[in-house]
């Protein structure tokens, strides 16, 4: 029975080693990888050790694997021992069974369950506490495991599995799962989760998707006057307008209105003098490319042509900052302070910028396309820019157009009867 007892202790031993390697493994494969990184730079004691266990998985893997077996089996013979000397009179075959039974559900909870759950919720406090002895454990069995190691890869070659690293990179949609799930748990605003979900889109919009149609453009003749091209600029409130010789796919620059404060004669004016260059690119190209090349040659427009070098649309600068910032108000912008404003039961008044999801679910309709809010729809279904007081209908319902700027949609009015 003395025998029993130190075997008792070795089993409860072999058990807490058990618990451990449990623990160790996921305690460091859950960690914030991240903000391990972030304590390593600050110099955090231990950061850099642990760091370096978790660039190699499958080697710490490997070792906690191997030595959780090696545990349990030493578990299983002790605890076989342990029973078959109490339980001696029942026979071997009877004391086996109930060992095997008792050891499953002790190694369940105390070798596998318990330690695992507790090393999810304190994983970085447990993975500071653990890793000394770990990266011992990692020294001693490293010519085991390598070994173990190759016999492993040599067997997968032969079966003709390719070995795929642990290492995983993470996806975009993982990152708007983990964006999405800030924002719920209010780490992150509505705006900020809006914001950072635009940055992912923003990379694959194209030309097309964002520049204003040729129908749609302001433009000036290389033959306008000095009034002309102040009135324009008076009328429309651009800071640029392109500049064409002998037609709109012709375009030979732009002209900014900081340039004309600068005449001092209007009589002497030559529109050629003010002329600069413009930025050329095709509808193709994925607004991230342009928008760098726009910012490494500083230029604020770009003028969009086909195969042929016909002119299709122009975007400028601010066009592309508003795909991921959303629309930049000015002072002759105005100001709507709510998406959707109740006029009557039949009749609402919404901004061009509001999300075609958001306005079925608001007011009940199925309105689908591939534009993502209301004002671009609009434009996408009528193939140009509407003008201030059309009416475009979609499925019984009426879209009356109330306000356009900067060649955009700002608000519209929508009815649900013929009364318009």
């Amino acid at each position: 029975m003395e025998s029993n007892g130190w075997l008792v202790v070795f089993l409860v031993f072999l058990i807490l080693l058990s618990g451990f390697f449990s623990a160790a493994e996921t305690a460091l494969m859950s960690l914030n990888k991240i903000k391990i990184k972030q304590l390593v730079e600050d110099g955090v004691k231990g950061a850099k050790e642990i760091q370096e266990i978790t660039d190699n998985p499958s080697e710490t893997l490997s070792t906690i694997l191997v030595c959780n077996n090696i545990v349990n089996i030493l578990a299983s013979s002790v605890s076989t021992v342990i029973f078959i000397n109490l339980l001696d009179r029942f026979g071997t075959a009877v004391a086996t069974s109930v060992s095997t039974l008792v050891l499953t559900i002790v190694i369940l909870i105390f070798g596998e369950i318990t330690p695992k759950t507790i090393a999810v919720i304190k994983a970085e406090k447990l993975a500071f506490a653990l890793y000394k002895p770990l990266k011992l454990v990692l020294v001693l069995l490293k010519p085991i495991v390598f070994i173990f190691s190759k016999i492993s890869k040599f067997i997968m070659l032969i079966l003709g599995i390719k070995e795929q690293g642990l290492h995983t990179n993470i996806t975009e949609e993982e990152l708007k799962s983990i964006v999405s799930f800030s924002q719920e748990e209010g780490v992150l605003e509505v705006e900020d989760k809006k914001l950072i979900y635009n940055v992912f889109e923003f990379g694959d919009l194209k030309v097309k998707d964002v520049m204003i149609p040729r129908v749609d453009m302001i433009t000036l003749s290389k033959n306008s006057t000095y009034d002309e091209i102040v009135s324009v600029f008076k009328t429309e409130r651009f800071s640029r307008v392109p500049v064409y010789k002998d037609n709109i796919d012709n375009i030979i620059g732009v002209i900014n209105i900081k340039d004309l404060f600068f005449i001092d004669k209007e009589d002497d004016f030559v529109i050629d003098k003010y002329i600069r260059d413009v930025h050329s690119t095709h509808e193709y190209k994925k607004i991230r490319d342009l928008f760098n090349e726009m910012k490494k040659k500083r230029n604020h427009m770009a003028i969009v042509r086909d195969e042929y070098g016909g002119t299709i649309g122009l975007v400028t600068i601010e066009d592309l900052i508003e795909e991921i910032v959303g629309d930049i108000e000015d002072e002759y912008d105005e100001v709507v302070d709510k998406e959707i404003q109740v006029v009557n039961e039949k009749e609402y008044l919404i901004v061009g910028t509001l999300k075609i999801d958001t306005l079925n679910d608001m007011l009940g309709i199925n309105i689908e396309s591939e534009f993502e809010t209301i004002g671009g729809y609009i434009i996408e279904k009528i193939g140009r820019l509407p003008q201030n007081g059309e009416i475009v209908e979609v499925d019984n319902v009426k879209f009356k157009i109330e306000n356009i700027g900067k060649n955009r949609i700002k608000g519209l009015r929508v009815y649900f009867d013929n009364d318009v």
